[in-house]
C-alpha cells in the first residue's frame, strides 16, 4: 500500500523549504524543512543502541556479511548505509539502509571491510562482536563504492585515498601504528579531533530552534556534495552528530584542494533544482532489504539518489540520500 502524504512530504519540492548556508571555513550547510511523515521516536540509531546494549552486531567470519540483533522490547533499530562498527576481526561499514523491529533475532546484513590488514582480535575488543559505531563514512567516494558499486576492492582503494587526503590536509600521517589500514583508527587521531572541533563550535547548534528541520545539504569548497533527508525531524536529530561529523571530516580531507578563486555561491534555488533533476531520472534499481525496507536508486548525469522506504509505514520514505557525481 502506498503512502501519498508521507511520500509527498519529503518528495514534493513544494513541501520543502531551504535555509542557510551556515558556513565554517570550506564547509557550508543548508537545512531542509518539511512536515514529518511519521513519528521518529519509534526508531533508535545504531550508536545509541550499542551504548544502551540494545543491539548486538555479530561477527560472522565472512568479510561481506554481519548479523545484527535488535534486543529492544519496544523500539525499531535504524541502521544507515555507511555506519561503521568497530571491533570484531576487522572494522566494517554496513552496506545498506535497513530497519530491524523489536526482538528481531539475528538478521544478516551486507558489510564491507574498512581495515584490510587485520583478521584477529584487537587489544581488549571482542573478536565475536562490535562495540561502538561513532563514525559514518566521511567520503562521497567511499559511499559510492559501498552503496552504488558494492565493490570491496574499491572500498579499500577509497579508504586509502581518504587517509591520504586527511594526512595531507593535517600535514601528518593519520595511519595508526597498531593498524595502519584502519579507517576507524585514522578518524580517532587526536589532532584530527581538535581540528573537527573548530567546525563543530560553529555548526553543531544550527538545529536549535528549528523543529521542522528534516535534513541537510552540505557544500565543500563551493560545490554541492551530499544531501540526507528524513521523513521525521526527530530521526534526523538522532543522527545529526554522526552526519555532521562525516561532513566535517570530508571538508577537512578536501581542504588542501580548496580553490581560492571566487565561485558562484550555492543557493537554496540551486539545491532545489539539484533535487528536481535527480527526481526526473528513472529508477535504475530496486533492492528489497529484509525484513521490511526497499531501497530505490535513481542515476542521472549529475547525481545518484537513494530512497529508503519502510513497508511497515505504508512505504513512507525513511531516508533520501542524494550525492553529486
Amino acid at each position: 500500500m502506498s503512502n501519498p502524504m508521507g511520500y509527498n512530504a519529503i518528495m514534493n519540492l513544494n513541501h520543502i523549504s531551504v535555509t542557510g548556508p551556515f558556513i565554517h571555513e570550506n564547509l557550508g550547510i543548508f537545512l531542509l524543512h518539511a512536515q514529518d511523515s511519521f513519528d521518529g521516536n519509534r526508531f533508535m540509531p545504531l550508536d545509541d543502541a550499542l551504548e544502551q546494549k540494545c543491539v548486538i552486531v555479530h561477527e560472522t567470519g565472512t568479510v561481506g556479511q554481519l548479523e545484527v540483533e535488535n534486543l529492544s522490547e519496544l523500539l525499531d533499530l535504524y541502521i544507515q548505509a555507511g555506519d561503521i562498527v568497530k571491533g570484531g576481526r576487522q572494522d566494517r561499514t554496513l552496506g545498506v539502509d535497513f530497519v530491524l523491529p523489536a526482538k528481531s533475532g539475528r538478521v544478516p546484513v551486507p558489510s564491507f571491510c574498512v581495515e584490510s590488514g587485520r583478521w584477529h582480535r584487537r587489544a581488549a575488543e571482542e573478536a565475536g562482536s562490535f562495540s561502538t559505531s561513532k563514525h559514518y563514512l566521511a567520503s562521497r567516494k567511499l559511499r559510492v563504492a559501498t552503496k552504488l558499486n558494492k565493490s570491496q576492492g574499491e572500498v579499500w582503494d577509497k579508504v586509502a585515498e581518504t587517509q591520504k587526503d586527511l594526512s595531507t590536509s593535517m600535514k601528518k600521517s593519520l595511519h595508526a601504528s597498531e593498524s595502519p589500514t584502519s579507517y576507524q583508527l585514522s578518524m580517532e587521531d587526536a589532532d584530527l579531533q581538535k581540528r573537527k572541533e573548530t567546525y563543530r563550535v560553529t555548526l553543531a547548534g544550527i538545529l536549535e530552534e528549528k523543529p521542522d528541520a528534516v535534513g541537510y545539504v552540505f557544500v565543500i569548497n563551493g560545490t554541492i556534495n551530499t544531501a540526507d533527508v528524513y521523513g521525521s525531524g526527530t530521526l534526523f536529530r538522532k543522527l545529526w552528530n554522526k552526519l555532521l561529523d562525516a561532513a566535517v571530516l570530508e571538508a577537512i580531507a578536501e581542504s588542501h584542494r580548496e580553490d581560492k578563486k571566487e565561485t558562484k555561491p550555492v543557493t537554496g534555488d540551486a539545491i532545489r533544482q539539484w533535487f528536481a533533476d535527480a527526481e526526473r531520472a528513472d529508477i535504475s534499481d530496486r533492492q528489497e532489504v529484509p525484513p521490511r525496507v526497499r531501497v530505490e536508486t535513481r542515476r542521472s548525469k549529475k547525481s545518484v539518489l537513494f530512497d529508503t522506504c519502510d513497508h511497515a509505514l505504508e512505504d513512507a520514505i525513511l531516508h533520501r540520500n542524494l550525492m553529486a557525481n
